[in-house]
């Protein structure tokens, strides 16, 4: 009897500590026992914040004592949003977001976003990229099949690249990168550099692009394409996701850039939802490209300055040069 009622406890006692571990930790993955109070909820967020890519700006302290000051006096979650916003802002920069919950004009991008084309003319193939903004895992497997597959059908008859990358405003870079992985070489092609100093290294392997050991979509082993010349095309909206595949071509031999600097938005961003359904996106780290240059939220200059409007037919005529005339 004695044995049982020790047994009762201890199970009892580990009861406990496994809830008050999710109480505690719960949270940071979107765990939650009881809806958090309005000053937990705010508390959650700075958390969150404090990873921010900004956090070591003069700035900062101030902005984050601001926020937990508000959610000591604030009724709702919602009370807290405007602070949030302010918050979100100074963590991360101007690549960052407070996304309060509810808001529909992410399921309006996806509806209306382009999809990626492969099309030759000449011998020389062109690659558009748009953004990829869809979260569904079958559309994102689609966008980076259609372009794998259309490089692969292209392949014996190019004797040089045209990658497209005007417009693209980001969104989800791996499909994109996986979408042409047949086109860089394989080993590193850029890292994330956080405000420490720390890299997160994302490299290319025959089936897509992996960040660490996971290849997030897979198109299967293709035939690496590299050694022919190839040309990327840029513009002032090609952003985020978009100057993150344009630096994964910086530093390769072959390779030469056409149109105008980038938006500038060279940072690796990470959602996180808090409990009512509002989001952090929160920008963590900066573009490193292979030869180790840190773009640090800066815009990238292309090789060959031109109007946006020409730079396909100025990316043709220098292919043209390389040997590869129609």
């Amino acid at each position: 009897m004695i044995g049982a009622t020790v047994a009762v406890g201890a199970i009892a006692a580990v009861t406990a500590v496994g809830v008050v571990a999710i109480d505690v930790h719960g949270p940071r993955f979107g765990v939650y026992l009881v809806p958090p109070s309005v000053q937990k909820y705010a508390e959650i967020a700075v958390e969150r914040l404090d990873r921010g890519y900004h956090t070591d700006s003069a700035e900062w302290p101030a902005a984050r004592a601001a926020l937990l000051e508000a959610g000591a006096h604030a009724s709702t979650y919602a009370d807290l949003y405007p602070a949030l916003g302010e918050a979100v802002a100074v963590a991360g920069g101007p690549h960052s977001r407070f996304i309060p919950p509810g808001d529909a004009s992410s399921a309006d991008e996806v509806a209306s976003a382009p999809v990626p084309t492969v099309s030759s003319q000449g011998g020389i193939t062109t690659v558009v990229l748009p953004e990829m903004i869809s979260p569904d895992a079958s559309d994102q497997d689609a966008y980076a099949t259609t372009v794998a597959d259309g490089i692969d059908h292209a392949a014996a008859g190019t004797c040089g690249w045209i990658i497209d990358l005007r417009g693209n405003v980001g969104g989800n870079m791996y499909p994109m990168l996986s979408g042409v992985a047949s086109l860089i070489p394989d080993g590193p092609a850029l890292s994330f550099r956080d405000r420490h100093g720390g890299d997160a290294v994302v490299s290319m392997r025959p089936n897509g692009a992996a960040l660490g050991e996971s290849v997030f979509v897979d198109v299967g082993d293709r035939a690496k394409l590299t050694g022919v010349p190839l040309a990327v095309l840029q513009d002032d909206r090609t952003a985020s996701s978009g100057e993150a595949v344009l630096a994964s071509f910086r530093g390769l031999d072959g390779v030469r850039t056409f149109g105008v600097p980038s938006a500038g938005y060279s940072s690796a961003n990470v959602s996180a939802t808090l409990y009512d359904g509002a989001t952090l996106v929160l920008t963590e780290s900066a573009y490193v490209d292979r030869t180790g240059r840190n773009y640090d939220e800066q815009s990238i200059d292309p090789d060959q300055p031109v109007a946006a409007s020409i730079a396909h037919d100025e990316a043709r005529a220098w292919l043209e040069e390389q040997g590869c005339a129609g």
